[in-house]
Order: C-alpha cells, then sequence, then structure tokens
C-alpha cells in the first residue's frame, strides 16, 4: 500500500509536465476537456462497476455540480491556462503546495478550526516561500509578462482546488469519495466540454503529432483514473492523515519529471521558495 502511495505521487507529479505537451499542440480548453472528460468516463464505468449503488440520491445533485463546476472545470481552465504560459515546474511547485495552504487558511477563517500557533507559523512561512518563489520568476522573466500570467492563474486554480476540498467534505462523508469525486469530475467535464466546444471545432485532429496521442492515453490512464484508485484505497487502508503526508512527494516528482521531458531548471531562488512552501505546508498539515 505504501508502495502505491508513492506510485500515485509519480503519478500526480508527472501530471503536470505532461500536460504541459498537450498544450504545446492543443488550446488549453481542448487539452482540459480531453484529459478529464476520458477520465470521468473511465471513473463512472470504474464506480458502476464496484459500487452497489453509484447514483447517488436527488438532493445530493446540487452540491455535486457545484464542486464539479468548482474544482472541475475553474481548475482546470486555470490549470491549463497556466500552463500554456508558465512551465510546467511552477505548476507543480504552485499547486501542490499553495492548494492546502489555502485550505487550512479557510478553515480557520471561515469554519471554526483552531488557531495553533504551529499552523499560524506554517501559513506564514508557506506565504514568505510563495514571496520569493514568485519574485525570483519575476526577476528571471523580465519582459515576459507571460509567464507572470501564468503562474497567477496556477494560483487561482490552488484556490479552486482548495473551495472544492472543503465544499466536497459533507460529499464524501454522505455518499463515499469515490462516487463523490467520479460525479464531480463528470459534471465538470460536460461544462468544460461546452465551454471548450468551438475550439474542438478547429482543432486539426489529423495533423496531431503520435508523441501527443500517446501522453494523453498516459495522462488519461495514469494521473487521472489509475493514481486516484490507488489514493482511494491509501486512503482507505492507513486513513486520511497518514496517507496525506505522501502528498509532499507530489512537487518533487513534478521537478523531476519537468526536467527529464521538457528540460526545465527552476533556478535557485525558486527552488528555495519552493523549500520553503514546502516548509510551511508540512507545518500546517503536520499532526498535533
Amino acid at each position: 500500500m505504501y508502495a502505491g502511495l508513492v506510485l500515485t505521487m509519480v503519478f500526480w507529479g508527472s501530471a503536470f509536465p505532461t500536460s504541459k505537451m498537450l498544450v504545446l499542440e492543443v488550446p488549453p480548453e481542448v487539452g482540459a476537456v480531453l484529459r478529464f472528460g476520458l477520465g470521468s468516463l473511465l471513473m463512472v464505468g470504474i464506480l458502476f462497476r464496484r459500487s452497489a449503488h453509484p447514483v447517488p440520491s436527488r438532493d445530493q445533485w446540487g452540491r455535486l455540480a457545484s464542486v464539479g463546476l468548482v474544482g472541475v472545470a475553474a481548475f482546470n481552465f486555470l490549470f491549463f491556462r497556466g500552463l500554456s504560459l508558465a512551465p510546467s515546474s511552477d505548476a507543480g511547485m504552485i499547486i501542490p503546495t499553495m492548494s492546502p495552504v489555502f485550505t487550512a487558511l479557510a478553515g480557520m477563517l471561515f469554519f471554526g478550526e483552531p488557531v495553533r500557533f504551529r499552523r499560524v507559523a506554517g501559513l506564514v512561512v508557506a506565504f514568505g516561500g510563495a514571496v520569493l518563489f514568485f519574485w525570483a520568476v519575476i526577476a528571471h522573466t523580465r519582459g515576459q509578462a507571460e509567464r507572470v500570467w501564468g503562474d497567477l492563474a496556477l494560483v487561482g486554480a490552488a484556490v479552486c482546488w482548495a473551495a472544492a476540498s472543503i465544499l466536497a467534505r459533507p460529499l464524501s462523508v454522505r455518499i463515499g469519495a469515490m462516487p463523490a469525486a467520479s460525479w464531480t469530475l463528470f459534471l465538470g467535464s460536460v461544462v468544460l466540454l461546452l465551454v471548450s466546444s468551438p475550439k474542438l471545432a478547429v482543432v486539426p485532429w489529423g495533423e496531431l503529432s503520435g508523441r501527443f496521442w500517446v501522453v494523453l492515453a498516459y495522462v488519461v490512464a495514469f494521473p487521472t483514473v489509475i493514481a486516484y484508485v490507488l489514493w482511494m484505497e491509501g486512503i482507505r487502508t492507513i486513513g486520511s492523515g497518514p496517507a496525506t503526508s505522501f502528498m509532499f512527494l507530489a512537487p518533487v516528482f513534478a521537478l523531476l519529471t519537468a526536467a527529464a521531458l521538457l528540460g526545465e531548471r527552476p533556478t535557485a531562488p525558486q527552488g528555495l521558495g519552493g523549500a520553503l512552501m514546502l516548509c510551511g505546508v508540512w507545518l500546517v498539515n503536520r499532526p498535533g
């Protein structure tokens, strides 16, 4: 099970550079709907095969639609838009570290979670790391505003992920994590399909490279479906707290795969800022 969780982080880390490879050939909206639309169909198929009651009750669909809109449609629109403008290594560092920070901050501000010194210190350290990271990006990309806008889109994606995580908590309790994830992924993908339909019509499908189709098959099967099944099995077996601690590996594998596949190398100040963000997230999420 522990090996499965490490493999999950390998897949999730690799999703950043491989998704970047998709938007090198198709518009961001098309990349999003292809990855998550196909992934959602596989997830729903697995759900019907594994669950005795795969369809939620009528009163759950409103919240499912809300989570799908925020956590799938809005998140992936910003995620793929950011990838089209910024290096995948930026996405691999920003989203896995800032999402839990935003979630913890919202929990303390709006949901009555305890305000402890350790958590506040973690937020301060993570914020300091983010400032250093973005200062390094701005200093390194003078005259290249696209990367700055791309990183801001990635921060917006992290906010969407945090909001969806908060909205999805009651769903996971009431109907289970697998049905909640499958249906929110499906509903969000329907919105992505509506948004991307004009771009889908003009994609030169016959001119896409063989590498594009191989990468698409990989991101649908491994980071989107298999990784989530392994993740759910990990949570079921060892609990959500111990399983969540494996998330700290995702940025490491993201940077390694971005270097291997795309030749991306973060600068030293970016690396230091990323390390501070990781330390801050560890402080925020460390058991008391």
